[in-house]
């Protein structure tokens, strides 16, 4: 594959961070939003990014909790990419990478040795387009081996963060049962007031049930196009 990365980093919060990142793939208002819904983590927390891309969810949340997290990736040019930005932001002493298969994943990692696991995972079944990209579709492996994996790696009482498209809800709150990782938590991310949901952030804890809480609606940008307040603030203040 002919490469199309940028060749200049892309600075984001204000500069306060940097990214190589290829253009088919680029970084999103929507991921900011998942963040803010993770709960700050324990400094002593095992946290893993399953998928970690280019490193955008794993460097962030070390930069900002300063704790220590496992950015785990299989494709190499996102392993490459994710390495130099690792380096690149000073991070090398609190994102480890791992290079694996997330469907083979008891070879790379220890059963229940995490407390958090957080992950967007590509949104699109391969049979979606006639010419599928591993950056949205699920060309290396899919929704379920993501749930599958995540159950696997955290302690009883960890949690998982996922974001996912909403079309997907109802077969990935089957794989969550059927892992013991009841949904506790839904937040839907809106385009704008008048549209429908398009994202899902769910929180799910390993093995143990409860009701499941629906948080107030996150919406992007307003009907004039401009970002909703909350999104401002995030993007100014978030890091």
């Amino acid at each position: 594959m002919k490469s199309t990365d940028n060749s200049k980093p892309v600075p984001f919060f204000r500069g306060k961070l940097k990214f190589f990142q290829p253009k088919e793939h680029k970084i999103s208002v929507d991921l900011v939003l998942f963040l803010s819904k993770i709960k700050p983590p324990k400094r002593n927390y095992r946290i893993i990014d399953l998928g970690a891309g280019f490193g955008f969810l794993s460097i962030t949340l070390a930069k900002k909790y300063g704790v220590k997290v496992v950015a785990f990736e299989y494709d190499e040019r996102m392993v490459k990419l994710l390495r130099k930005n690792v380096k690149l932001n000073g991070v090398e002493h609190l994102v480890e990478v791992v290079e694996g298969d997330i469907k083979e994943i008891e070879k790379h990692l220890s059963r229940g040795s995490f407390n958090l696991v957080v992950s967007n995972p590509p949104f699109y079944p391969i049979n979606y387009s006639p010419n599928p990209e591993p950056y949205h579709f699920e060309v290396y492996a899919t929704l379920k081996d993501f749930v599958r994996a995540s159950s696997y790696l955290l302690k009883d009482g960890g949690e998982l963060y996922l974001l996912s498209p909403c079309f997907r809800l109802y077969e990935l709150t089957e794989y969550l049962s059927n892992f013991n990782l009841p949904l506790r938590k839904l937040s839907l991310i809106y385009p704008t007031p008048l549209k429908r949901a398009r994202l899902a952030i769910t929180v799910s804890v390993k093995n143990v049930k409860g009701q499941l809480e629906c948080d107030k609606p996150l919406i992007i940008n307003k009907e004039n196009g401009e970002y909703t307040e909350e999104v401002k603030q995030l993007l100014e203040n978030f890091l």
